[in-house]
């Protein structure tokens, strides 16, 4: 992130963090000044992956007061300030106190995220001072009865919550044609790479991709050591892709669900945002359990380690499939449409595969199989009043629609307070009352300048 990197002068250390005034100079904590700070009294947060904060917290070169504070000061001066990327829907008030209580307490196998600060998107519950909101003015200041299976894992784990990502509204399951990214009670959140807006004043240059586009573009811009997001189709996916991130689409079962606002029980997952593959592996080690309250995890099979399958050599033999085939070009969803810039990026992944050892299977789908296809979708009137293309039909998925009536509805029921919406109709009729506020159309293609 150019703009977030661009003064990189401040230490970390265990004995609290420097700070120069936000008029002088964009803050950026973090950075090491030179190879014997680093190695003496510090991280970068700025760049570090989850590892290295782990590191750090081990040899005892840095608290998770001072840590925490970093990312604090650091959400301040580019969340809230500077380019005001907006990832960050709320902070826990309780973060340092929290911190504080760990100091003493290193990574080890019990409690491998000891001191470690996360981010947890805001349509995972938490039961303390912050709210769980999905990002929506209809569930302003609500909270939660109790912590989601998620957030019990991680503070089990010895995680320090530091707050909630914000999100597309609802995952994006609020209305047709909704920013990706956009929340209304959160704002538009911006790609760090490219935080500028179009000649509109509304539309980012680049993507930050939905719906975990705050857990993704907090990892990507230093404001916390990983994220947790949610998928139901293509919701971790798209952030990491556009913020350059890694991530893990789960497979349902492997993650407990209880206490996440739901769209699809069918497809519902929670997941990691992080900086690297073995970042994803130590907290896939943490957040894969069994819980009581969602079925579907009671039969999960996973490895006692993920990072024991991080392994160089682990692609050779390995069979991967390319849903393409040459001598079936027209039955080609996903390679087919792709710009020719695309294709030849995607040519150059597939033969580093090859190189490293895989087998490489083309393979067309059959057009049954097409996400998307017969059978899967229906044909909804775009009722939103600010909409572009109101009054004209959308499409959206069968299973979501059928669902989340009923999935969210008890998720209001047993599981929101400090809230007068109760129903999937109290949301409806509170966004048509207050649809200048609550509701926000996608704007026509506009070129920046």
């Amino acid at each position: 992130m150019e703009e977030a990197k661009g003064n990189r002068t401040k230490v970390v250390g265990a004995d609290g963090v420097t700070r120069r005034e936000l008029a002088t100079l964009p803050l950026v904590i973090g950075a090491i000044a030179s190879t014997s700070a680093s190695a003496q009294g510090g991280v970068a947060i700025d760049n570090a992956s989850l590892a290295d904060v782990q590191q750090a917290l081990a040899a005892g070169t840095i608290t998770s007061s001072a840590l925490t504070q970093a990312y604090l000061a650091r959400i301040e001066a580019y969340d809230r300030a500077g380019p005001r990327l907006n990832s960050v829907r709320e902070v826990n008030p309780d973060a340092l106190p929290i911190a504080a209580r760990l100091d003493g307490v290193k990574p080890s196998t019990k409690q491998p995220l000891a001191g470690v600060p996360i981010l947890v998107k805001d349509n995972i519950a938490t039961g303390d001072k912050q709210h769980t909101t999905a990002g929506s003015l209809a569930l302003d200041g609500a909270g939660a009865r109790n912590d989601s299976t998620v957030v019990k894992q991680l503070r089990a784990a010895g995680a320090v919550i530091l707050g909630k990502a914000n999100l597309t509204e609802f995952a994006n399951i609020l209305a047709i044609g909704m920013p990706s990214g956009y929340s209304s009670l959160g704002g538009q959140v911006k790609n760090p790479y490219a935080p500028s807006l179009m000649v509109d004043e509304i539309v980012p240059v680049v993507q930050p991709g939905g719906s975990s586009a705050g857990s993704a573009v907090a990892v990507a811009a230093g404001l916390c050591a990983a994220a947790i997001g949610t998928e139901t189709s293509g919701s971790l996916l798209s952030p990491a892709t556009q913020n350059g991130v890694v991530t893990v689409k789960p497979t349902v079962g492997l993650i407990g669900r209880s206490g996440i606002i739901p769209i699809s029980h069918s497809q519902d997952t929670a997941g990691p945002m992080t900086r690297t593959v073995r970042d994803a592996a130590i907290l896939l080690n943490v957040l894969a359990a069994p819980d009581p309250h969602d079925p579907v995890t009671q039969h999960q099979q996973r490895p006692q380690d993920y990072t024991t399958g991080l392994d160089k050599e682990g692609l050779k033999g390995a069979r991967i499939g390319i849903p393409s085939d040459p001598d079936d070009p027209l039955n080609d969803p996903f390679y087919g449409p792709l710009p020719q810039r695309s294709k030849e990026v995607m040519a150059q992944a597939i033969k580093v595969l090859q190189d490293l050892g895989a087998t490489v299977v083309h393979a067309a789908i059959p057009e049954i199989g097409w996400i998307g296809g017969p059978g899967t979708t229906m044909a909804v009137l775009n009722r939103n009043p600010l909409g572009v293309n109101k009054g004209t039909p959308g499409t959206a998925s069968l299973v979501f629609l059928y669902e989340l009536k009923h999935d969210l509805n008890l998720y209001l029921r047993d599981w929101a307070t400090g809230t007068r919406i109760k129903t999937l109709a109290d949301v409806i009729a509170f966004n048509k009352a207050n649809a200048d506020k609550a509701l926000r159309k996608r704007p026509r293609a506009i070129c920046p300048n």
